[in-house]
């Protein structure tokens, strides 16, 4: 099985012009809105990154990936038990089939999904540094303060119950190789937390596409969308505190993987985040280990992650 990237992430919430309303200001657009079912997208060609389905309560419910080929659907049906092939229904169609994990989130694998034209980007930054000059007789090129332009779902993390469990189904059924793993201190047996990427041999793909949290709760952590850069982060950071959203974190990097991040609280309790600036790793660099006790949550911040996990 070869994942090819995160297709998009799904909920279930209450108040659905809420939802819509924060994630407009955060930087999706909006593709698919019924009294029921709302969809967004990023700017980056794909055609649907965020599903919210009306309910009674607020909910994580599933995650679905784009797969190489039509074969690897009808190999899930007969070799991981997956539900039969059938038309997938969000912007975008192909088909999908449809997996549970340890934890009862639905995992759904598509493959002949449609993508849209991309939106425009904003002008490259030129930086100045001590060793090379680029920007003369000008200003850094403005941008607005304002939504982020997104151009994709990079990742996503979830709270599982058991990490070993989750970690073991998503490698055997889904070829995720972990990038940095974390122990409890001077238990390397105890591993609680991990950044898993995508299988791809030689081509180099992000450091995760699906983190790992062990904690009771279960559900999701946060859903991560890519930036174009540090300056359009910040500026977003900005704009939605001016419109009084929670800021989680950020904007700050993050030691493994390195991407620079920032996460804010949607009406829902859900975690958005943007990231820009990412690792990027193959098959064969392995997994590094690590003692929790010793690694930051952001190599920017003296700040204790307690937030970050609350």
């Amino acid at each position: 099985m070869r994942l090819k990237a995160l297709h998009h992430v799904r909920f279930q919430v209450c108040d659905l012009d809420e939802q819509e309303r924060f994630g407009t200001d955060f930087g999706l657009v909006t593709a698919e809105r019924t009294p029921d079912r709302l969809v967004m997208r990023t700017r980056g060609g794909d055609q649907c990154a965020y599903v919210a389905i009306k309910g009674d309560s607020d909910k994580f419910i599933g995650l679905g990936f784009e797969v190489d080929d039509a074969a690897s659907l009808d190999e899930a049906v007969t070799d991981l038990g997956a539900s039969a092939v059938e038309d997938l229904d969000l912007p975008g169609g192909g088909k999908s089939v449809s997996l549970i994990d340890p934890d009862g989130n639905t995992v759904m694998l598509v493959h002949g999904v449609m993508r849209g034209d991309a939106g425009d980007a904003y002008p490259e930054l030129l930086l100045n540094t001590p060793f090379e000059k680029r920007r003369f007789g000008r200003n850094q090129y403005g941008r607005e303060r304002g939504p982020a332009r997104l151009w994709r779902i990079g990742h996503i993390g979830l709270f599982v119950k058991s990490f070993h469990a989750s970690t073991e189904w998503y490698a055997r059924n889904l070829g995720l190789v972990g990038s940095d793993i974390y122990h409890i201190p001077g238990q390397p047996q105890a591993q609680i937390v991990g950044f898993f990427r995508m299988d791809r041999g030689e081509e180099y793909v992000d450091h995760h596409v699906v983190a790992f949290m062990q904690d009771e709760r279960g559900g999701c952590h946060h859903i991560s969308f890519e930036a174009q850069d540090f300056e359009a982060q910040q500026r977003t950071h900005r704009y939605l505190g001016s419109k009084a959203y929670e800021s989680i974190w950020g904007v700050g990097r993050h030691p493994h993987g390195s991407h620079v991040f920032d996460v804010w609280r949607a009406p829902d309790g859900a975690r958005f985040e943007t990231f820009s600036d990412t690792d990027l790793f193959r098959k064969d660099h392995g997994t590094n280990i690590h003692d929790i006790s010793q690694v930051v949550m952001d190599e920017w911040s003296d700040d204790e992650p307690t937030r970050y996990f609350a």
